[in-house]
C-alpha cells in the first residue's frame, strides 16, 4: 500500500491555519454570548438554545482539536451536522437553503476538516516509517535506547 508523502511544513501550516481559525470562531462566539444585544426584548426560545447548542459542541471540537486533531476535527463537523439536522426538525426545511447560513457552515465546517486532514496526515506519515526507526522510542524515559 502506498502513502501519501507530504511535506511537514505544508502540514504545520494547514495545522496553524486551522488552529487560527479555531480561535477567531471561538472568540466571536463567546463575543456573542458576553455582550448582551440590546434589541432584544423576549428571551431566546428554547428550540433556538438547541440549534445553538449544536454550534457549542462544534466549538468545543475545535478546541479539542488542538491536542487531539482527528477527534476535535470530527466531533466539530458532527456538531454542524446536527444543528444542520435540529433545525430541518424544528424550523421545517433545510438550513443550508440561506445563503448567509451556508457561509456560516463553511467557516465552521473548514477549520474541522483541516483537523482531520492535518490528523489522517499525519497517521500516514508515521504509518509509513520503518517499525525498527529509533526516532519513536526517542524520549526521557527511553533515552538509551535511542542510542543502542
Amino acid at each position: 500500500m502506498s502513502s501519501l508523502s507530504v511535506n511537514p511544513h505544508i502540514m504545520t501550516i494547514i495545522r496553524w491555519i486551522a488552529r487560527v481559525w479555531s480561535i477567531l470562531i471561538f472568540v466571536v462566539a463567546l463575543l456573542i454570548i458576553v455582550v448582551p444585544d440590546p434589541n432584544v426584548v423576549q428571551p431566546v426560545p428554547l428550540t433556538d438554545w438547541i440549534e445553538l447548542s449544536f454550534y457549542g459542541v462544534a466549538i468545543l471540537g475545535l478546541l479539542l482539536a488542538w491536542r487531539w486533531e482527528g477527534l476535535g476535527g470530527a466531533i466539530a463537523i458532527a456538531g454542524v451536522a446536527g444543528h444542520d439536522v435540529a433545525f430541518r426538525i424544528i424550523r421545517g426545511y433545510w438550513f443550508l437553503a440561506l445563503v448567509p447560513s451556508a457561509l456560516l457552515e463553511f467557516l465552521f465546517v473548514l477549520p474541522g476538516i483541516l483537523f482531520l486532514a492535518c490528523w489522517a496526515l499525519s497517521r500516514g506519515r508515521s504509518a509509513s516509517r520503518p517499525s525498527g526507526d529509533k526516532r519513536e522510542l526517542a524520549g526521557p524515559m527511553n533515552s538509551r535506547a535511542a542510542t543502542k
